[in-house]
């Protein structure tokens, strides 16, 4: 009987011990589930800022295209400056006037007048006349002063466009590229537009640029759509143009 008592004390103890324990409740864990719509939006400005990375890098990269391109210019002009002022060496082709569009020389008693060639109007046929002889290079010579002696005339679109597409004709994609980015920037509503634009995705395109590209030929299509050169653009934005 006593060994009984003993026992219920001993299991009532041990219950006793043992309840506590199992009336501590683990706290509840609470899984946050994220708002679709925020990581949506994350996706989204995460895909934007990647757009503007590449879209700056393909900026830097055109600015130095161009950079290179005007010293290499500008190196060009110096030493035909210097040959022509020495009277010796060897003047590339395309580069020594014709001795049939040589100007007569002026008569000293004469009155004072306009130096001919000088005006915009003169230099653009002297460069076309260049381009249809088959000297691409005095051609840009000759448009290259139109466009810096007089950069707001009615001329100098078309002028700096003959040399865009005769740097794009040599395969000069890259100075090609520059100059028509550099026409567009300059005239942006001008008459060729349309045309610099389709030219522009044709370099973009050339120089493995296909995004460029297709965003170049969507815009054109956009804001051009009635032009030539947008049912081109459209047809090389369905893949069926070679450029």
């Amino acid at each position: 009987m006593l060994v009984a008592t003993l026992s219920g004390c001993a299991v009532q103890r041990e219950a006793e011990v043992v309840m506590p324990a199992a009336r501590v409740a683990e706290p509840e864990r609470t899984v946050s589930v994220p708002d679709p719509k925020l990581v949506e939006q994350v996706s989204r400005i995460a895909n934007e800022l990647s757009e503007l990375q590449n879209a700056v890098a393909r900026l830097i990269a055109a600015s130095r295209d161009q950079e290179g391109q005007l010293q290499a210019l500008h190196r060009r002009v110096s030493e035909l400056a210097a040959q022509s002022r020495d009277g010796v060496g060897s003047i590339p082709r395309g580069f020594a006037p014709s001795p049939r569009t040589q100007p007569p020389q002026p008569d000293a008693s004469a009155p004072a007048g306009p130096v001919p060639g000088t005006t915009a109007e003169d230099l653009y046929r002297s460069g076309l006349a260049k381009l249809r002889a088959g000297e691409p290079d005095g051609a840009v010579l000759i448009l290259y002063e139109l466009v810096a002696n007089h950069p707001t005339h009615p001329l100098r679109e078309s002028a700096q466009f003959v040399v865009a597409d005769i740097f794009y004709s040599q395969r000069d994609l890259r100075g090609a590229l520059a100059e028509f980015e550099g026409l567009l920037a300059a005239v942006p509503r001008g008459q060729k537009t349309a045309d610099t634009l389709l030219k522009i995705g044709l370099c973009q395109r050339g120089l493995g640029d296909e995004a460029g590209a297709q965003s170049t030929w969507g815009r054109l299509v956009k804001e051009h759509p009635n032009t030539t050169a947008a049912r081109q653009a459209r047809v090389l934005l369905r893949g069926r143009g070679s450029g």
